[in-house]
């Protein structure tokens, strides 16, 4: 089991590498850039979908390593942030773009690797 404060860092860690993300995504796509408003809703639905996930998902038998260094919590959290991010961009027209399904894929597999990284 980890702790609040584990998980926590876990979850900011999600937030500040989505905002790189998205900043180098906004440099490299050839698209219309993202607006602030919406950046800052992609990443704080990142991280606290592993916020969410994490302390939900707090148990023995989840947290236990049947790979090495990877937990079941580690491979789950990212399919609530790959959710969580396609309930965001239905309520938010600003993110139907031809290049939502790319950048969501990106966030997906940053959530992946902060989940086995920070925790």
């Amino acid at each position: 089991m980890f702790s609040l404060t584990q998980v926590l860092v876990s979850a900011l860690s999600g937030v500040v590498l989505s905002l790189v993300v998205l900043a180098l995504y906004g440099r490299w796509a050839k698209n219309t850039p993202i607006g602030r408003a919406d950046v800052a809703l992609i990443a704080i639905v990142v991280g606290l979908s592993i916020l969410v996930w994490r302390e939900a998902g707090n148990t023995a038998s989840l947290n236990e390593d049947p790979i090495p260094v990877v937990s079941p919590n580690d491979v789950l959290c990212p399919v609530v942030t790959y959710v969580s991010l396609s309930v965001l961009a239905g309520f938010r027209s600003t993110l139907q773009r031809a290049d939502w399904p790319r950048l969501r894929a990106w966030l997906t597999l940053l959530s992946l690797v902060v989940n086995i990284a920070t925790i």
